[in-house]
């Protein structure tokens, strides 16, 4: 059991050695409409295809991965495998994972081919959408061409018209009709047709109710009970059951309140259409202050992420309700006076304690719960509150009620009852403070309020609400005048470049000079930010990147920024709401940056935009803001601002797709590369668009390309720029949809192999921005057929000195249609020679010129023919080498192929150093080959002097393990026949071929194991 065992080991580690594992698949895609027509465009959410072909033109081979990814925003809705050729196995064992579908292909011959069919819906939106398709073989496999593994195409998506309706009806109470009772229902209907010509989702539907009388009517209720799905037509699908939750809504204004939003995407069919019904129950309002019958207005909006031909809204229905109870009213009063100092009008010095009394009244008819404010609405006038004193002796409630909260320029009063009749009296003592100085005039008022805080009751004369003192401050000392002016330019990229919309330049960085001067005789100190104006949405994002003080005149310095937001995304949009800026840079009136008299500075600072994509130009400003800062005034306010507005390239979405006019060709083929690119519907027009292609350099480009417009409108290249295999040119304009195709003609190689092509679509970045670059570029390959061919050396392992015979077997086409002019040269490895002349192991018919004497180092094959249905064909010539390594015999090998693809042919010889027989630690010595073709020469296997050992035991394995010959007590009698299992029956000889032996007899030390060649 340890022979056999230690001896399959062996077969196991020959067999691997013997044998390299390489490959070559490959895989193109091509966009078609369901009909199987190529296609460059679809329409939003229509449905299409994408053909995927996967081709071996290697070695065979098993579990081949693929995998396709699909643009996120398209939908897939189903996938195949088809119509495999050679003997492919279909894909069983497909998954998809979000928009990535992959799969396995478990059988994959050499010359065969399978496609998969990816049935796709088209995204909502137009645009470009790109597909990437992968094919890998097992990692334990070499793919000795991986170029070719990857496929790329885009695809534009074009718009349609879309035309959606929602109309409404009362039901019950017919409309005009009021209701009888408060908690009343009425029954709403609302049907939304979709009248386009093709089937499109509504992202959903909102209602709505409004008042359509004065909110002085009154603000009633409502709840929703129910709504449900009441018909479908022309195909489209009701909705699910939709469950609600009835909850009070105050419907308190003209502004619409909204009701219920249903927010699921739905598929409507071209012409179908969906009516839902819903109940309102309306509930009683609070009081009113006039009394009339309340209205609402009922109506409902879809939700469509597409321009709509029709409205998005619906009718309006008015429905009629009740009329609400009166509201009570009462009177509140509030009065201030000065009463210290007197007289009143008398001016007040700064620092000055004054008292103020303020009286609360309620001249009724219904007490009220109030709030009172005591405010300064003065100007460039602050004061202190010294005290507020609730006067009880005055007062005909309890002080103990009342709370007031100082709020520094105002005081408020807490929440408290104030009863018909009643007086309350506050006392506040403030004192105004000296400012350094002021700008403009300087006046002193003082505001007292009170409001009525109840529900339901409201104030019946407003008129006394509210209190007005005035009072004469002195005069205070001007502050300090300069004049500062600030200016900002772009300078890099120099104008006129980025100055108009119709002169743009390329996103990225602009760098800006900013200039503060002060115009004034006074030395000034100055505060300055540079910033982004804000709103509530903006085109564009922005950092800064750096700010350096360059230059000065006059006395000033330059000095270093201390408060940056270097590498800080600003986005233009204002935060909670307040109107302020996003500052890039600043300086702050604390750093006291002094700016001497008639002296300027000068800064250079660099900011980095990020456009948000549009059709058109993009404007992105910068502002600049600088002041003089406390004590100094400015009084020239006009030259404190500067901006300078940028405009940035529009956006465009080339989408580009190439593939062969025909997925396979035969070696030395003539075709055409087709190349779309469409400029889609979603940019701005592109100017002077770059092409680039590569075709792989075994491609003979065989005329001149050309160049058509297929759709749109756009201007065609007007001549080609070809290098080698590189072709380029420039599209001078393509408008929004437009569409040129390029025929590139070309001959296939004379030798097969599956061959890519590579193009791509370079916006011009100064005219134009690129909205997907994923669509620019675009990957397909061809299979070229050819027969193929494979070799081995045999023996795998020699002595330096020894014979090896190189083996090649020519395999057709699938369809072993005839073939003529097979050619090829396999320049040998380096110190491997021709030991002998070629001959036919198989010829099965073929015939060819075989070049090459003993030394030469390459072998020729010279017109190789196939007769029609012959599958294949093989021949030998002996090789030799003198020197001890390890020799490759590649694809790298093999020149001038014609017809023929020898991109999986592999060999590998050992050459090992020393001699050419086997010899054991006895008289023993056993041959490495021998040829019973009864010349009288090396006609059995002989082992010198096996005589002297009776009864050794021999045993002869062929390749794969299997036992052809046995003898117990072996005396140099084996001349190539098997004497056991199934081929020794017609005691023919054995095949040419490596045959491994275990010698074995007691008096040997071990096992003898090792291999020998036999040939005829």
């Amino acid at each position: 059991m340890k022979v056999k065992t230690s001896f399959f080991l062996f077969l196991f580690f020959h067999f691997i050695t013997s044998y390299s594992q390489t490959t070559d698949v490959s895989v193109s895609v091509v966009a078609q409409d369901l009909s199987g027509n190529d296609i460059s465009q679809v329409h939003i959410f229509e449905q299409f295809q994408y053909l995927v072909t996967i081709s071996n033109s290697g070695s065979s081979v098993s579990n081949v991965s693929f995998t396709q990814t699909i643009n996120i925003d398209a939908t897939i809705v189903s996938y195949i495998s088809q119509n495999p050729i050679g003997g492919t196995s279909l894909i069983t064992d497909f998954s998809q994972d979000l928009n990535v579908i992959t799969g396995t292909i478990a059988s994959l011959p050499a010359a065969s081919s399978i496609e998969v069919k990816v049935v796709v819906q088209a995204p909502e939106s137009i645009g470009g959408i790109a597909t990437n398709v992968n094919v890998a073989p097992p990692t334990t496999i070499t793919d000795t061409n991986t170029s070719n593994n990857t496929s790329i195409i885009s695809i534009d998506v074009t718009d349609e018209p879309i035309d959606f309706t929602i109309t409404q009806t009362q039901i019950s109470p017919t409309e005009g009709t009021a209701i009888s009772a408060w908690s009343d229902t009425v029954t709403y209907q609302f049907t939304i047709t979709n009248h386009s010509t093709i089937s499109y989702p509504l992202n959903g539907f909102s209602t709505y109710l409004s008042l359509a009388t004065p909110q002085s009517y009154g603000k009633p209720f409502m709840q929703l009970l129910s709504i449900n799905c009441m018909n479908a037509t022309g195909g489209t699908n009701c909705v699910d059951a939709i469950t609600v939750t009835p909850t009070p809504i105050e419907i308190n204004s003209s502004n619409a309140v909204s009701i219920f939003n249903f927010e699921e995407s739905h598929v409507y069919t071209a012409g179908g259409s969906l009516t839902f019904e819903m109940v309102y129950q309306y509930l009683e309002p609070e009081c009113a202050e006039i009394t009339d019958t309340i209205e609402v207005n009922s109506f409902g909006e879809i939700i469509l992420a597409h321009d709509n031909v029709s409205s998005n809204n619906a009718n309006s229905i008015t429905t009629p309700l009740l009329e609400a109870q009166l509201c009570q009213e009462t009177d509140v009063c509030i009065e201030t006076v000065q009463i210290d100092p007197l007289p009143v009008g008398a001016e007040i010095a700064w620092n000055e304690e004054v008292t103020y009394e303020t009286t609360i009244c309620n001249n009724g008819p219904l007490d009220a719960d109030v709030l009172v404010s005591f405010r300064n609405q003065s100007n460039n006038a602050f004061w202190d509150i010294i005290s507020i004193t609730c006067e009880q002796n005055e007062t005909t409630i309890p002080c103990s009620d009342l709370s007031f909260a100082d709020a520094d320029q105002y005081w408020v009063s807490n929440l408290f009852n104030m009863p018909v009749g009643e007086i309350v009296t506050v006392k506040t003592v403030i004192v105004f403070l000296e400012p350094d100085c002021i700008i403009g005039s300087l006046d002193g008022i003082i505001r007292t309020a009170i409001n009525i805080e109840s529900d339901e009751i409201t104030d019946s004369d407003f008129s006394n609400n509210t209190d007005f003192d005035y009072l004469t401050l002195p005069a205070a000392e001007e502050c300090d005048s300069s004049d500062i002016e600030v200016t900002k330019t772009q300078i890099n990229p120099a104008l006129p470049e980025g100055e108009t919309p119709d002169n743009t330049t390329s996103w990225g960085s602009i760098t800006y000079a900013i200039t503060v001067s002060n115009l004034s005789e006074n030395d000034t100190t100055f505060e300055l930010i540079d910033y982004m104006p804000t709103g509530f949405s903006s085109t564009v994002s922005a950092s800064l990147e750096s700010v350096t003080c360059v230059a000065t005149t006059g006395t000033a310095s330059c000095f270093t920024i201390e408060n940056t937001n270097i590498g800080l995304e600003l986005d233009g949009i204002y935060d909670d709401n307040e109107n302020n800026p996003d500052i890039f840079w600043q300086i702050l009136p604390e750093e006291n940056r002094l700016l001497p008299a008639l002296s300027a500075i000068t800064f250079h600072v660099t900011v980095n935009w990020f456009p948000i994509c549009s059709t058109a130009s993009i404007p992105a400003t910068n502002s600049v803001q600088a002041n003089a800062s406390a004590p100094f005034i400015d009084l020239n306010q006009e030259n404190n601002n500067a901006s300078v507005t940028t405009y940035f390239a529009g956006c465009i979405d080339l989408v580009v797709q190439t593939f062969p006019e025909f997925p396979t060709v035969t070696a030395n083929q003539s075709f055409n590369w087709i190349v779309d690119i469409t400029n889609s519907n979603t940019s701005s027009s592109a100017i002077d668009v770059a092409f680039e292609n590569e075709l792989d350099a075994v491609f003979n480009i065989v005329g001149t390309p050309t160049c058509t417009v297929t759709s749109g409108t756009a201007s065609c290249i007007n001549s080609f720029s070809i290098v080698e295999n590189h072709i380029s040119g420039i599209i001078p304009t393509m408008e929004a949809g437009s569409t040129v195709r390029i025929f590139i003609p070309v001959e296939a190689p004379g030798f097969g192999g599956a061959f890519v092509n590579t193009s791509e679509a370079i916006p011009s970045p100064i005219n134009n921005e690129e909205q997907t670059p994923e669509t620019n570029i675009s990957i397909s390959s061809v299979q070229v057929l050819a027969p193929t061919l494979e070799k081995i050396f045999n023996p795998d392992e020699i002595f330096e000195g020894e014979e090896s015979i190189l083996t090649f077997t020519v395999f057709n086409l699938p369809s072993n249609t005839a073939q003529t002019n097979i050619s090829f040269t396999d320049n040998l490895p380096t110190t491997i020679s021709i030991a002998g002349e070629a001959y036919w192991e198989t010829d099965n018919g073929c015939t060819a010129i075989f070049i090459g004497d003993i030394g030469d180092t390459a072998f020729q094959v010279s017109n190789l023919t196939f007769p029609e249905g012959v599958t294949s064909c093989s021949f030998s010539i002996p090789v030799t080498s003198n020197t001890a390594g390890t020799y490759t015999n590649s694809n790298i090998n093999f020149s001038d192929q014609n017809n023929i693809d020898t991109s999986n042919a592999n060999a590998i010889l050992t050459v090992l150093a020393g001699s050419n027989t086997n010899t054991t630690d006895t008289c023993l010595e056993i041959p490495q080959g021998f040829s019973p073709n009864n010349d009288g020469t090396n006609d059995v296997f002989t082992i010198t002097c096996i005589e002297d050992y009776p009864n050794a035991k021999l045993q002869i394995y062929n390749r794969y393990g299997t036992l052809v010959y046995k003898n117990n007590n072996y005396l140099n009698t084996w001349d190539g026949r098997p004497n056991t299992g199934i081929l020794h029956k017609d005691e023919k000889r054995l095949p040419v071929g490596t045959y491994f032996y275990v010698l074995e007899h007691k008096d040997l030390p071990k096992q003898s194991i090792g291999w020998v060649y036999l040939n005829y």
